[in-house]
């Protein structure tokens, strides 16, 4: 009998969003006391959780890039947060404390280096019971941007 990876990624995916549904709460509620403790600014806090859809699509995506043994188990942002500030300074300050208090297990710097696109972020990673986590800092005026691109990166990038 032959198991089909599709069905298999699909019910895999199905119980991460699952249990990403449970995991987000206890993750933003940490999340927004620990920057409402030591960051005294105005932020705002956007947050999400990743489509079985698009987390499907996403790994046919890497797939062919990376080759079959890339799973749901690699998706880096299955939930996302989003904190936007006025400048970036306040940027830079956000990430220090994500940086020092939260222990990411990556970062990716595109505030110093965008990408091609233009997207400048500071990009945060993290696991929590099985669920990859990712964070993006960002000003509010790169969020403006990033929500009226968004849509038109990810259909080029996803029509497969």
């Amino acid at each position: 009998m032959q198991i089909n990876s599709n069905n298999v990624d699909q019910n895999t995916c199905e119980i991460m969003h699952a249990n990403a549904e449970i995991e987000l709460e206890s993750f933003k509620a940490m999340l927004e006391n620990y920057l409402k403790m030591y960051y005294k600014k105005e932020f705002s806090l956007d947050y999400r959780i990743k489509s079985v859809e698009k987390m499907m699509k996403k790994i046919q995506l890497r797939r062919k890039q990376y080759g079959q043994a890339y799973g749901p188990h690699n998706l880096p942002d299955i939930i996302g947060f989003r904190v936007s500030v006025d400048t970036e300074d306040e940027v830079i300050e956000i990430s220090n404390l994500i940086e020092k208090g939260l222990n990411p297990t990556r970062k990716v710097d595109h505030f110093v280096t965008p990408t091609d696109s233009g997207f400048k972020a500071n990009l945060y990673y993290f696991s929590l019971n099985g669920i990859n986590i990712e964070i993006q800092v960002m000003t509010k005026e790169m969020e403006l941007w990033t929500n009226q691109t968004h849509d038109e990166y990810n259909y080029k990038k996803y029509s497969l």
